[in-house]
């Protein structure tokens, strides 16, 4: 092929290529990375949806068990976490504790408690692991479509018969798409992955916290047993 022919053909291509054009001229990987996009995104807002507001009712529930309880009513501390149980998790692990005060001793409230605050965590954490394993591979997967089509722009070159730049010039620009899309998907990711593992983080503070509370202002009304009313 005449080098002037090839320079205009490229030119041709590059001026006619659309988002979707680049989308399916690389189909191999935009497809998968695509998916992961939209996956991601539902990730989002799911766990945002599920956390509105939930720091706000821990202290919330936390506040009026304990005083509800500290004064020995324990009916009062019943209402208090039933009326919660749909939107605080703290409710979900007082509740339990509360037919067990005056029979268990600080040690065994704490013990279930925790037990009770691991479930409420392992279920806030959900699928967040797949943004942290999208984060590791998108760009991986964006540099293998970008390898593949310098590969192919090159083997075009050598079959045109033509070391001119402009020849390949529209198959490493498609290509470099799928980088930049590998890229813009695994940053997406990672910044939400390090937000929820924060917020997950500190939701698990509040009802650690809240769990001891729990627990002392039993103590404080001499509902626990034992020796070791408190800690």
């Amino acid at each position: 092929m005449d080098p002037t022919t090839a320079t205009e053909a490229a030119a041709q291509v590059t001026q006619g290529m659309s988002i979707i054009d680049l989308v399916m001229q690389g189909w191999y990987v935009t497809y998968p990375l695509i998916a992961m996009s939209v996956m991601v995104t539902s990730i989002l807002i799911e766990r945002i949806w599920l956390m509105r507001g939930m720091s706000a009712s821990i202290d919330d529930v936390t506040e009026s068990a304990c005083a509800t309880l500290a004064v020995g009513d324990t009916d009062g501390a019943t209402g208090t976490v039933q009326a919660s149980m749909l939107t605080s998790p703290a409710a979900r692990v007082y509740a339990p504790l509360i037919p067990l005060l005056g029979r268990s001793t600080a040690d065994d409230l704490l013990e279930y408690g925790e037990r009770r605050r691991l479930d409420e965590v392992r279920r806030l954490k959900g699928n967040i692991w797949l943004l942290g394993t999208v984060a590791a591979s998108a760009p991986f997967i964006g540099l293998l479509g970008t390898v593949i089509g310098i590969i192919k722009s090159f083997h075009q070159m050598a079959v045109m018969g033509t070391g001119g730049f402009a020849v390949v010039a529209a198959g490493i620009s498609e290509a470099l798409v799928a980088t930049a899309l590998g890229l813009l998907v695994a940053i997406l990711a990672l910044l939400f992955f390090n937000y929820f593992q924060v917020r997950i983080g500190n939701i698990d503070t509040q009802l650690r916290v809240g769990l001891g509370r729990f627990v002392e202002a039993g103590a404080a009304a001499g509902m626990v047993g034992g020796d070791n009313g408190a800690r």
